[in-house]
């Protein structure tokens, strides 16, 4: 860390109350910058929930020492209040308390106006995954459209603030087993100028829930019409965005087919929750109302898959990836509805959530890797790296690395993200091997045209009978 004096760093943090935020990652960063003498305070948090509230502060004890220590003001968002109405009232908090750094760890859809405030003011700004969402994106192609519309908007005004720092905190920007494909990807094409060619990314969420716990908002909820794709795909997008941007060879443009899409509505009409709902009924502390889900939970996706089609400047096909999405897939689940999720008033937690892809990744004839995954969300995470060479450019068979625990295991972690960004908002200088791995928000425009393309596709599909050619075989 640089040896000058740091300037004292005044936060708002929007979102403060969630369990990322709260308990996993920004206040236990900001908790551990104060134990090393920086001079960093939360000096509100913005949140529909109560950052005083004596039960939320009993599950998150840093966000009780953040408020016993820094004492922050709490912004109170108000249910369908007004863009210009949230800038008077942030603009007010701001005057009182100057805020250098904004961090905005809420719901996706409601980034929007904070980052465009922010970036306004000239703020710096660390913004979790997806930057930019909007509510019923997954049905109504003018909502979805906006998602681009926002992004390109706020691109524009953050390239207008020079000294602007805009962030996002991407864990698998420094997981080490991502870091190393990203590596023998890029150090091929240099080499020997091979672009990406095909690859396969396969994703399995097995988030099981019961039908009434659809209705349950805060986090990954579907009540704004807006699904799977919103809460667990950006991670990958990045990935194999950064991955075509380390080969692209004579790669010029994508072309994105949605080959796929089922909705929550589509899920349960089919019965497929019959049976693990019936083993968990029983074992649940509480109940929720039966419910008709409305129509944009119904519509939200869960399920999807998506060709992206590899093109040069003549329109000719190099390639082509795969990007598949599934919430039907194992579940561990073995608990039922608890009596905290009847108050519905702390973040909805996993419950049985599983994490598992596979990547499979092609340089022409020249290189095979391959990235698997297979836990459940909580346990030490796994990840199985296969690498492949051609013998005439360095291979020398079949190469595997197993990453243990391989999250907390990274050299750098979510929260050293977190810190390092406050530093450099400070003026200070972070370790080179922690700002190497920080996605700035220029770095983000292919990641998030591909995430606004998959959501105008979703939508369109919802009024179109046929969205792609397709034939229909019978069973025998």
């Amino acid at each position: 860390m640089s040896s000058r004096p740091l300037q004292p760093v005044s936060i708002l943090l929007v979102g403060g109350c969630g369990h990322w935020a709260a308990a996993e990652n920004h206040l236990p960063a900001i908790l551990t910058l104060k134990e090393h003498g920086y001079p960093v305070r939360v000096a509100a948090i913005c949140d529909p929930r109560d950052p005083y509230d004596q039960a939320l502060l009993g599950h998150m004890p840093s966000l009780h020492s953040v408020v016993t220590q820094d004492r922050p003001v709490w912004v109170k968002p108000q249910p369908g209040e007004p863009t210009e109405a949230l800038e008077r009232r942030l603009q007010q908090a701001h005057r009182e308390d100057h805020f250098d750094v904004v961090v905005v760890a809420c719901d996706p859809v409601a980034h929007f106006p904070y980052l465009k405030w922010a970036t306004d003011q000239g703020i710096h700004v660390l913004c979790d995954k997806p930057i930019i969402c909007v509510e019923d994106a997954a049905f109504n192609p003018d909502r979805a459209a906006e998602i681009r519309r926002r992004f390109d908007a706020l691109l524009r005004t953050h390239r207008a603030q020079p000294d602007q720092l805009f962030a996002v905190p991407l864990r698998r920007r420094a997981n080490e087993a991502f870091v190393r494909a990203g590596a023998l990807i890029r150090d091929l094409h240099d080499t020997h100028k091979q672009s990406l060619t095909m690859g396969h990314i396969d994703v399995s969420g097995g988030h099981f829930r019961l039908p009434e716990e659809y209705a349950l908002g805060n986090a990954h909820g579907y009540t704004h019409g807006v699904g799977a794709l919103a809460f667990s795909s950006y991670h990958y997008l990045d990935e194999m965005t950064r991955y075509l941007l380390l080969a692209r060879g004579q790669i010029t443009g994508l072309r994105l087919t949605l080959q796929y899409v089922r909705r929550v509505g589509d899920q349960l009409a089919s019965g497929l929750n019959d049976v693990l709902g019936a083993l968990l009924r029983p074992l649940s502390e509480a109940e929720l109302p039966d419910v008709e889900l409305s129509d944009r939970i119904a519509l939200a996706e869960m399920d999807f898959a998506f060709t992206v089609e590899l093109l040069n400047s003549q329109q000719q096909s190099l390639g082509v990836l795969t990007y598949s999405f599934t919430s039907n897939s194992c579940s561990n689940r073995s608990v039922g509805v608890l009596a905290r999720d009847a108050k519905n008033t702390i973040a909805y937690r996993e419950k049985g959530r599983m994490s598992q892809y596979v990547m499979d990744l092609h340089q022409g004839n020249l290189q095979h890797l391959r990235l698997t995954k297979n836990d459940a969300v909580g346990e030490a995470y796994r990840i199985r790296l296969e690498h492949r060479r051609n013998p005439l450019v360095g291979g020398t068979g079949r190469l595997e690395t197993v990453y243990e625990n391989a999250h907390d295991n990274s050299a750098v972690t979510p929260q050293d993200i977190t810190a390092a960004f406050i530093t450099m908002a400070a003026g200070g200088t972070p370790e080179q091997n922690v700002t190497d791995k920080i996605a700035f928000l220029d770095g983000q425009a292919l990641t998030h045209r591909v995430f606004a393309a998959m959501y105008e596709l979703i939508a369109a599909h919802h009024h179109d009978a046929r969205p792609c050619p397709s034939v229909l075989v019978e069973m025998p």
